[in-house]
C-alpha cells in the first residue's frame, strides 16, 4: 500500500512522490543533504622556538650617595697630587745630578781630589772611557776605597777585559776585604793574559801563605823573583822569601802579607 503524503501546509492529500503540493506547491521531499560547509582555513601561526639560552634580567644600578661620590672625588684628587709629586721628584733628582758639585773622595789628599773630580767629569761626558774609570778607580784604591774601587774597576773590564794590571788592583781590593777566594780567582784571571805577570803571582803566594799553605807560597814568590819583581816591590818580596822559608823550617802559625797592587 502506497502511502500518499499530506502537505503539511494546508492538509491536502498528494499523490505518491508527488515534489510539491498540488494544492499551495509546498515541498514534500526534503533535499538530499549536501557536504556540511567548511570553515575557511586559517594560516597557520609560526613555531615559536624555546629559547635555552639563560637571560640574565637588568638591574637598575642604585645611585650613589653623596658620601660615596665624595669620597671618589677625593681619590681622583688624591691620585692626580701622587703623579705631580712624581714628576717634580724626577725634575728635582735630574737637576742636582746634573748641577751637582764634586764627589769627595774620603781620605783623599787635594791632589787625589782634584784627579778624581776630572775622571768623574769625563766619565759624566762618556761613561765607555776606560782610562776614566780606571783612573777613577786607581784614587779610590789609594785611599782604600774598596767598595766603590771595585765597582769602577768592574765598569773598565766590561768594556776591556784584557786590562791585566787592573784584574790584579781589584783582585787586591777583594782580598782587602777578606775575600780571598775572589781575589785568587782574578789573580789567576791576570796569569792567562800574562803567565809572567809579577804582581799577580806574588799576590798569589800572600793568599797561599795567609792560609798556611806554606810550600805553595815559596812557589810563588820564587816565580816572582823569576819573572822580574819592580822595584817598589823587591823588599815585600825578600821579606816574604825569608818569612816563608823559616816557617817552613820552622812551623809555626801563618800570618800572611799584605797584598800589592799591579798599578
Amino acid at each position: 500500500m502506497t502511502h500518499e503524503p499530506r502537505c503539511p501546509s494546508c492538509g491536502f492529500v498528494n499523490p505518491a512522490g508527488a515534489p510539491n503540493c498540488a494544492q499551495c506547491n509546498f515541498p514534500l521531499v526534503a533535499p538530499a543533504p549536501g557536504p556540511e560547509p567548511r570553515a575557511p582555513e586559517s594560516a597557520p601561526s609560526p613555531r615559536v622556538e624555546i629559547s635555552m639560552e639563560r637571560i640574565r634580567p637588568l638591574r637598575p644600578r642604585p645611585p650613589r650617595s653623596p658620601a660615596e661620590a665624595q669620597q671618589q672625588q677625593l681619590w681622583l684628587v688624591l691620585g692626580g697630587m701622587a703623579v705631580v709629586i712624581v714628576i717634580l721628584y724626577v725634575g728635582w733628582t735630574g737637576f742636582r745630578q746634573s748641577n751637582s758639585g764634586p764627589v769627595p773622595v774620603p781620605g783623599a789628599a787635594e791632589a787625589q781630589q782634584k784627579e778624581a773630580d776630572a775622571a768623574r767629569a769625563e766619565i759624566a761626558r762618556d761613561s765607555t772611557n776606560v782610562n776614566a774609570q780606571i783612573a777613577l778607580a786607581n784614587v779610590l784604591y789609594d785611599t782604600a776605597n774598596w767598595p766603590e774601587a771595585i765597582v769602577h774597576y768592574k765598569s773598565a773590564l766590561r768594556l776591556d777585559s784584557t786590562r791585566v794590571t787592573t784584574l790584579v788592583d781589584m783582585g787586591v781590593c777583594y782580598y782587602n776585604l777578606a775575600k780571598a777566594d775572589e781575589a785568587e780567582a782574578l789573580f789567576k784571571r791576570a796569569l792567562t793574559l800574562d803567565p809572567g805577570q809579577p804582581v799577580a803571582l806574588f799576590n798569589l803566594g800572600i793568599v797561599a801563605e795567609n792560609r798556611g799553605e806554606l810550600k805553595k807560597a815559596l812557589d810563588f814568590y820564587r816565580l816572582t823573583t823569576q819573572a822580574g819583581a819592580p822595584a817598589n816591590m823587591a823588599q815585600a818580596l825578600d821579606e816574604s822569601l825569608k818569612r816563608v822559608t823559616e816557617k817552613l823550617a820552622q812551623p809555626a802559625k801563618p800570618a800572611g802579607g799584605t797584598a800589592a797592587g799591579g798599578k
